[in-house]
Order: C-alpha cells, then structure tokens, then sequence
C-alpha cells in the first residue's frame, strides 16, 4: 500500500460491489484470512463473516439505490496503518447523511489484519 487515498477509495469501491463472487475475490485480495473488523457494536472474524457484513451493507444502504458510501480526501498512514474517513451520502441530494473513519492495520505482506471503524453520526 503507497498512496492511501487510493487504498481508501478501493476499500469503499468494495462496499458497492454487487456481485457476491466479485465482492468475495475482493476481500480475499484485501484482507489476510484471520481479518477482524471491529464496530461499536459487532466484531467481524474472517473473510466469511466480512462476506455477510459487507454484503449485508451493501444489501440494506447501497443495492436499494438511495444511498452510496464515498471516501474522503486526505487519508493517512504510517508503520503499516492508514486511517480515512467516509461519507454515506443520499443519492438524488448528495446530502451526507452519516460519516465515520477507519483505522486499518496491515499484514507484513500488504493485507488488512483489523480494521477498527467509528462513526461519528
């Protein structure tokens, strides 16, 4: 990982992937096997569970098409870290209507060993 703006934009592009195989590959590529991805609310273990938690995002806020997530400028990292912020925005408004930040840790190889997400509304 060298730019993370990219990495940023490519982790959101995953979360409107519609296509489960796709969307699968995706997070194989992306995230070593024992991943965690963490919430205020749940703790993901496993390319199987980011499989339903992914997909179970995309299902309730992108596939119904009133909403999309977007990554937003200004990303940051450093010793195998990056940190971003998103946007959920309405899609007819572009109104945001929810936005948070990822901490990501990476392997020694490149692949997202946690991914700590927080919202702020």
């Amino acid at each position: 990982m060298t730019d993370p703006n990219e990495f940023a934009r490519r982790y959101v592009r995953l979360w409107h992937e519609p296509d489960p195989v796709v969307r699968r590959e995706g997070i194989a590529a992306m995230f070593a096997p024992d991943a965690r991805h963490f919430t205020p609310w749940q703790v993901v273990c496993g390319h199987e569970e980011l499989e339903a938690r992914i997909g179970g995002a995309y299902e309730r806020w992108v596939a119904p098409g009133e909403y999309l997530f977007r990554a937003a400028p200004h990303a940051d990292g450093h010793h195998g870290t990056v940190r971003f912020g998103w946007e959920m925005v309405e899609r007819a408004s572009g109104a945001v209507v929810s936005v948070g930040f990822d901490f990501v840790v990476f392997t020694e190889d490149g692949l997202i060993r946690s991914d700590h997400q927080f919202l702020d509304f």
